[in-house]
Formats: structure tokens, sequence, C-alpha cells
């Protein structure tokens, strides 16, 4: 009897009270997402490496993306030094901020503890989740992306006026984040076309302020990639990879994939919802214009997507959707299921405590290179230290300064300069189209170390280019000492130094070239 009022009393009751439950999941989701990369990796991610380093140059714009991510670790590494965990710390706090913004949209539609399930089922995706650590414009689009459609929202459905120059806000920075941001106003006028009773927005001066006020925050950023051959809408185009093949692959089976994709990364969410709630079921017969605004911002962007690659031909990379899904968690308890009792709550914490955890132990197998065929564990548990002491050194043969510039892919170059002290600029190949902040005339004046993999296989040319070499094409960028001698003038040639990898990834040794351009003036 006594055992029985015990389970009848536990299903009456949560296991932790909403606000609880909101402070221990954001603390254990900061520990987790910053501590275990410090655990498992020896260096940054490789998209990570290369924002950093694009940040010492404060630049309007950079060959491959926007901005904003690249000024955001310039100010932290400024602020808190330069390390490793600065990068994850700054990833997961652009992480809990959206989450805030999707707890604030949740509010509005579901109880205290329903909004909370809302937000801390969201890491049982891999989108918030092993993928966090890799601090990206993919990550840092999060934040505005989850600003703004609480913004419009508020602008939208509940008329606050203040609520306007927020959401222009919001969307300059999103442009500033990664053009995927453009989705969400080709969705809110949808919305507002569609909806009668908001179609004042149309002719409001308040709106049409927000789209001045967007203008103004991205402006500067747009005039540099006009004035700089549109750069990164030319490396989008590359990645979407629009290619020759035929029409069903391109039109047909490319949407297709994109749709399955983006399926299998939201399938651990729906394995919680239904382990923990039941199956789904719509709750509504009819809908009103802010269960619309909530369905079209939750599931229109992976509609525009598949509709673009079906017109286009073109492919989606997984992470590019990564913020599409953050209020799905909200989409289904709001739509999909009743206001669950004390039991199904204590249920679904159980599954989405269970699935972080599955997913903290894919992190770890994947990134310690014991899953070899994700082939992650060549960049995560590279050899940075010893790098960065072979650059110090090979340097310090020829000048007792610190080092300026390193020439190098943008790996190497941006993992060197990230661990030494002095964090050089990185001259990215020698390509002026690629770093502009630099010039020949400035390597000649100022020296430079060149590093390069000997291998000269382009086992790291995957960070800036997505397309395989064309016939003829070397895999590696390094020309060889006489071309960048007739470049730079006399360069002296230093020994080669083996990298190894630690255990436990099975990666060849890097074999690594070194050379110093000495700089015009005297440096001793």
């Amino acid at each position: 009897m006594g055992l029985s009022l015990g389970i009848a009393e536990s299903e009456r009751k949560y296991a932790i009270g909403a606000k609880s439950l909101m402070v221990f999941s954001f603390l254990v989701y900061a520990l987790t997402w910053v501590g275990l990369p410090l655990a498992v990796n020896t260096t940054l991610n490789r998209d990570a490496i290369q924002i950093v380093y694009w940040g010492l140059e404060w630049q309007p714009g950079f060959f491959k993306h926007p901005p904003l991510i690249s000024w955001m670790t310039e100010t932290a590494v400024t602020a808190f030094g330069s390390s490793d965990a600065v990068i994850y710390g700054l990833s997961v706090a652009v992480m809990l901020g959206s989450f805030a913004f999707v707890h604030l949209l949740a509010r509005r539609y579901l109880d205290s503890m329903g909004a909370a399930l809302a937000v801390v089922t969201l890491p049982v995706l891999g989108y918030y989740s092993y993928i966090v650590p890799h601090f990206n414009h993919n990550i840092i689009l999060n934040l505005p992306w989850c600003a703004a459609i609480w913004f419009a929202y508020l602008a939208i459905e509940e008329r606050r006026n203040w609520a306007w120059p927020l959401l222009g806000l919001a969307l300059g920075l999103g442009i500033l984040s990664k053009y995927t941001i453009l989705i969400l106003p080709l969705l809110l006028l949808i919305h507002v076309v569609m909806t009668p009773q908001h179609r004042w927005v149309l002719i409001s001066p308040r709106a049409w302020a927000a789209v001045a006020l967007c203008l103004l925050v991205s402006g500067p950023h747009v005039y540099w990639v006009v004035t700089h051959g549109l750069g990164p809408l030319r490396y989008l185009s590359s990645g979407a990879g629009i290619t020759e093949e035929t029409f069903i692959e391109r039109n047909l089976i490319n949407p297709a994939s994109a749709l399955l994709t983006m399926a299998g990364m939201c399938a651990s969410l729906m394995i919680a919802m239904v382990g923990g709630l039941g199956l789904p079921k719509l709750q509504r017969k009819s809908l009103c214009s802010r269960d619309r605004f909530l369905l079209l911002v939750s599931l229109g962007p992976a509609v525009v997507v598949t509709i673009l690659s079906a017109a286009t031909g073109g492919g989606l990379r997984v992470e590019w959707a990564s913020s599409f899904f953050l209020p799905l968690p909200l989409l289904l308890l709001h739509l999909f299921y009743p206001a669950p009792t004390p039991w199904r709550v204590n249920r679904l914490l159980a599954w989405t405590s269970g699935l972080t955890v599955a997913m903290a132990a894919t992190y770890v197998l994947i990134f310690t290179g014991i899953i070899a065929d994700m082939d992650e564990g060549k960049w995560s548990r590279f050899p940075a230290k010893p790098l960065a002491a072979a650059a110090a050194e090979g340097w310090g043969q020829v000048c007792a300064t610190p080092v300026p510039v390193i020439i190098a892919d943008a790996w190497l170059g941006g993992t060197a300069s990230f661990r030494l002290h002095e964090r050089p600029r990185v001259y990215s190949e020698a390509d002026p189209k690629m770093a502009p902040w630099l010039s020949d005339d400035d390597i000649r004046r100022t020296g430079a170390l060149v590093l390069w993999d000997q291998a000269g296989d382009g086992r790291y040319r995957d960070i800036d280019h997505q397309d395989s070499p064309r016939p003829g094409e070397p895999l590696d960028w390094f020309p060889g000492i006489p071309a960048l001698e007739a470049r730079f003038g006399p360069i002296t040639v230093l020994p080669d130094v083996t990298l190894d990898y630690p255990g436990p990834v099975r990666q060849e040794p890097v074999r690594l070239g070194r050379a110093v351009i000495p700089p015009s003036a005297r440096c001793r």
C-alpha cells in the first residue's frame, strides 16, 4: 500500500520545478560543452581556427563569410586571453542566449513547465550539442535568428512598436553572421501577406524603419562584398555543389537528400518526444495567426531550402540547417501534444537526459578518432603545441623577435598563430584574395615564416577549397621555394620537423616544412 501511494504521489509531482530545470540544464549544458572539448581536443575546430586569425584584422568581410563572428572572437580573446576555453565558452554563450529567446517565445504559447521543456529538449539534437564546440558561422547565426523570431512575434502578433527597431537590428546582425538569415524576412513577408489582419505591416513606417536599420547595420559589409568580387557568394555557390549532374540528380535527388538529412538530424528529438509523451497528434482543428506564425518559422526554412535545391540543383550541407529547428520542440508541444502530466514530463526528462548523454558519448567517439570513418580526429587531435614550438624555433634561427607573419594554409598557419603568444598575422596561401589585408610588399618589409606539409597531399585543403582539384591542379598550395623567392626574395630554408599525432587518433605524422623570409631591415 505504501509503495502504491508513493508511486501515485510521484506521478502527481514534477521531478524538478520549471525554474530549477532551466537553471540546472543551462549549467550542465555549459559545463558539458566547454569541459568535454577541452578534455578531448588538442586544438580548436578547423573553422574556428580560421575565424580567430581573421579577427586580428577587423575587416568588414572575408572571402568566405561575413565578419561578425571574427569580431566577437577577437573581442573575447582580447578580454579573456588566447585559449581554447574562451572560444568554447563563447560558443556556449551564443547557444544559451539563443535558448533564452526560444524560452521567451515559448512562454507566449505554453505554461512555465512546457516552456522549459521547449528549451531543455533542444540539446538532444546534434545541431545543439556535439556541433556546438565547432564555433563557426552556423553557430553564431542561431542568436540573431532566435532574436529576430522573438522580436517579429512581438512586432507583428502583439503590435509592440518598440520591437520593430530590435527586429531590424537582429536581422542586420544576422546578415553579418550568415546570409541564411535572409530566409526569415521572406517567411515574415509571406505571413503578413497571407494574414489579412497583418497587412498593415506593408505600409507601416515602423516596419520600413526596421528595414532601413537592417540595411544600415549590414551596409558596410554589403559594400565590401560588391567591391571584392562577391567572394562570399561565390564560396556559397561552391559549397552548394551546383554541378553538371543530370536533372534527376540535381533537381530531384538533391532536394530529397536535403529533406532526409534534416529529418535525420531531428530524429533524436522525435525519439525523446515519443518516448516521453507518446505519439504526436494535432490538437487543433483550426490555426490562428500566432499558430501559423509558429508553424512558418519552425518548418518554413526547411521548406524554402528544399524548394531552392529543387530549383537550382544545389545541395545542402547538414550544418547549414542548424538554425532552422530551434523552435521545433515548441511547435510540437504546442500543436501536437496536450499539456503533459507530471508523470509524462518526468519521463520526457529521463529520455532527454539519456539522449544528451548519448550525444556527449558520440562527440567523444568521433573527435578522439575512435570512429575513424568520420576523419575528424585529424583536426581535433592535431599536435598544435609542437607545431607552435617548431614555428617559434624556426623563426628564432633567423630573427630574435616575435614572428610577424605566417605564410601557410589556413590550418597550419591559423593553428600556429593561435598557439604563439604574439599571435602573428596569417597570409593564407600567400594569396592576396584570401588575405587582402597583406601584400607581397608587406612580407618583404616585415619578413615571414613559411610552413607547409611536405606530403603535399592536400590533407588540410578542404578548409578553403570545397571543390576537388581540376585536372593538373596541385593538391596542396605550396608552390615551392623558387616560386616564393621570385616573389619575396632570398629565403632561408630550415630543417623539416616531424609532428606526431597523440593517441588514440590513427593519423600519419606531419612532416612540416619550414622556411624564413628575412625582413628587409636587420632583425637582430
